[in-house]
């Protein structure tokens, strides 16, 4: 009687841990891993594939039970140290190792062997795709499926390094993030690829792939980084401007960041299907066919420029988003919006310095069309299960995201910005941040604090609405900027610029209205521009009478462009058809393109 006592005690003991301990989403805090190891056997031919994972993680206290993510994965025989473990499927994203005594605290070192799939028709954690006659295997992590492929810890606060072998046929190619150390033949026709020991990276952002792939091999870009373009078989020459593209970018990148490229090798994937346009993982960026590859008839000026702005975005990751990664979800545009503003800052490179700041204009419209819609969300949102994470790459976090950042960079003055931004990589390499550590890196180095402005951008909807005046009845002239549209109070950096300022200057509106009074002998404006460089994320109410003393050939393309959007989205408060006519038959395209649609739309 005694021992059926004790087992039905032991039974009841479990299922009261394993149903109060499961995670809802998010991992507990108390197991932090150090490093992953892991080992995989792949064909492509097949359905599905096995593993081992060995962990080494920290122990923050004693515990029997050590939870980690896992979807769509069988578990087999586990180990917690030197001993036994039970490993069993908890949910549809956990798995639960349970030991008969508890461990801990301190190091130890968690092993599981499983079993897991490659998916055919889904395009998300490790699947296989047929090109011609062959089949290979991709994956596609992000945010939250790595734990598709291998259990292990899948939230971007825990980085760690990655060791991977992936035993293939020996007529496969196997690549990782890693560069490859060695590949060893095995019985049965296989051998074993084993790849160096990665930088500390999130789990979303590991990544590997297999089959009988080509490679192109380009020039060396940047400060030594051997470039590849992996494609599959019989596509390696449609990868040459691909190569060509990153030798171009690279250094642009690196110039502004002051780090050299990060990550050893880096090379770029070319795959059949994909679920974005590409993704960053560090070393082995991944990219759909038609985006990064280019067939002899599709090699044009047009099809390179498009490579090399997306490269820019997706290298950019390389150093905001993989060298410092977000700490949490919510922070998604630490890795998004940086890339975004990233990217468009080093394309500007390539313009005309008249049309700087031109395609950022226009991008920030379409968003700023968003953001007043019903559609709007916050660009910093929590996010608490997998459905959230379904928005997690929402175009605001993206467009938005970096719509701010050109605003920072204008306001703070660009060699300010950059060397603030310099720190905080410095400062983070290799680990996680939050937007309070880029607030605090940017208050450090300029002596400016951005939190104000930042949290009241990123945090709520919408778009704020000023007008500007100019006072001139009484001996000093002065300028007066409200806000029009206090639904939210905005803390917003306004700069501006008149036929008596050069260059522009910059005052942070914190109320509905402020005052600000020129140098004594000033002249009094003739005009007043209160969006200087097209930076601003706001509208500009205008009356008739500033518009007819506004000379638009002093104005920049990037002001003439917004000055339109302005116009249209407030056409219902003026009549400006004539100035929309002149604004029309702007030199440049984009302009004149908006103000004609501006003037149908009336």
């Amino acid at each position: 009687m005694a021992a059926g006592v004790l087992k039905s005690f032991v039974l009841s003991f479990t299922f009261v841990v394993a149903c109060a301990a499961q995670p809802s989403f998010l991992l507990p805090d108390d197991v932090i891993p150090t490093k992953h190891v892991i080992e995989l056997t792949i064909d492509p031919d097949k359905d599905t594939f096995s593993g081992r994972a060995r962990i080494d993680v920290e122990l923050k206290k004693s515990t029997s039970t050590i939870w980690l993510n896992a979807k769509d994965i069988t578990p087999g025989e586990a180990s917690v140290g030197s001993r036994s473990a039970r490993a069993e499927a908890a949910g549809d994203e956990f798995i639960g190792l349970r030991l008969d005594a508890p461990a801990g605290p301190g190091r130890t070192t968690i092993s599981i062997a499983y079993r897991g799939k490659l998916d055919e028709k889904a395009i998300v954690g490790p699947y296989r795709k047929k090109s011609g006659d062959d089949w290979y295997v991709f994956t596609s992590f992000t945010p939250i499926d790595a734990r598709r492929a291998f259990p292990c810890f899948d939230e971007p606060r825990f980085k760690t390094p990655w060791e991977m072998t992936i035993h293939v046929k020996r007529s496969d190619k196997a690549f990782a993030n890693g560069q490859i150390v060695s590949e060893t033949e095995e019985p049965d026709g296989m051998k074993a690829v084993r790849f160096a020991t990665t930088k500390p990276l999130p789990a979303e952002v590991v990544a590997f792939a297999v089959g009988p792939f080509d490679i192109y091999d380009g020039e060396k870009a940047g400060q030594g980084t051997p470039i590849r373009v992996i494609t599959a078989k019989g596509h390696a020459a449609e990868g040459k401007t691909a190569a060509q593209s990153t030798v171009e970018v690279l250094p642009r990148l690196e110039a502004y960041t002051g780090i050299p490229y990060p990550f050893g090798k880096l090379d770029h994937l070319a795959v059949p299907e994909f679920p974005f346009g590409a993704t960053e993982n560090p070393g082995l960026i991944v990219y759909r066919n038609r985006a990064l590859l280019a067939s002899p008839g599709d090699d044009t000026p047009e099809k390179a420029h498009a490579i090399r702005g997306l490269q820019a975005h997706e290298i950019g990751h390389q150093w905001f988003g993989d060298l410092v990664t977000q700490a949490t979800w919510n922070d998604v545009w630490l890795s998004e919006g940086f890339a975004t503003w990233f990217s468009a800052k080093v394309m500007d490179e390539e313009q005309a310095g008249a049309r700087e700041h031109l395609a950022s204009v226009a991008a920030r419209e379409r968003i700023m069309a968003t953001d007043a819609s019903p559609r709007t969300r916050p660009v910093r949102l929590p996010m608490t299960s997998r459905e959230d994470t379904k928005g997690v790459y929402s175009q605001m976090v993206y467009q938005k995201g970096a719509a701010i950042l050109l605003m920072l960079d204008n306001w703070l003055g660009e060699d300010k910005f950059q060397n603030a931004l310099r720190a905080y990589l410095k400062r983070h390499a290799f680990g996680t941040a939050t937007t309070e550590d880029l607030e605090t890196a940017i208050r450090t180095s300029t002596g400016t604090d951005p939190t104000a402005v930042m949290d009241s951008f990123l945090n709520q909807t919408g778009i704020p609405v000023i007008r500007g005046a100019v006072k001139c009845g009484g001996e000093t002239p002065s300028l007066e900027i409200e806000q029009i549209n206090p639904a939210h109070q905005w803390t917003i950096p306004v700069c501006w610029r008149s036929d008596g300022s050069a260059p522009a200057q910059c005052t942070v509106l914190k109320t509905s209205k402020t005052a600000i009074s020129l140098p004594r002998g000033s002249h009094c404006p003739a005009w007043l521009y209160v969006n200087a460089r097209a930076t601003g994320y706001y509208r500009t109410e205008w009356t008739a009478e500033q518009l007819n003393a506004l000379p638009l050939n002093q104005l920049t393309p990037a002001e003439r462009l917004m000055l339109v959007y302005d116009l249209r989205a407030l056409k219902d408060r003026l009549n400006v058809s004539d100035l929309l006519g002149k604004l029309g038959g702007d030199a440049e395209p984009e302009i004149s393109k908006a103000a004609s649609e501006a003037m149908l739309s009336k």
